[in-house]
């Protein structure tokens, strides 16, 4: 198993406006009503696995860079599982963002 860490709010925004990062929203679908984030890629938490397999040929489907830093946001308890689950399949720079979705939705509402 990997350890991955958090990441701040502001610092995954700053990250993806410079194209360094990705916001993974896997949060569930019945959670998802509270709003959406801006150029997330959104997966389903029961999908992680299936969604970040890399394929037969080598390639990392969803990040096709499996150096790209990797922001996490699911409920809170489930974040780091999940981060953790994708750094497994091969992803070498995910973290969960601190605070969630909340914490993203103050500075992307700014």
């Amino acid at each position: 198993m990997s350890v991955v860490n958090s990441i701040t709010a502001a610092d995954a925004v700053s990250h993806c406006e410079h194209d360094h990062a990705v916001i993974v929203d896997a949060r569930p679908q019945v959670v998802r009503h509270q709003g959406s984030l801006p150029g997330a890629v959104v997966v389903e938490p029961t999908d992680v696995r299936e969604r970040f397999t890399p394929t037969p040929s080598g390639t990392f489907p969803v990040v096709g860079d499996p150096d790209t830093e990797i922001a996490v946001v699911s409920v809170t308890s489930q974040a780091p599982v999940i981060a953790e689950e994708i750094a497994d399949l091969g992803y070498r720079n995910v973290r969960y963002v601190d605070g969630g979705f909340r914490a993203l939705r103050n500075l992307v509402q700014r």
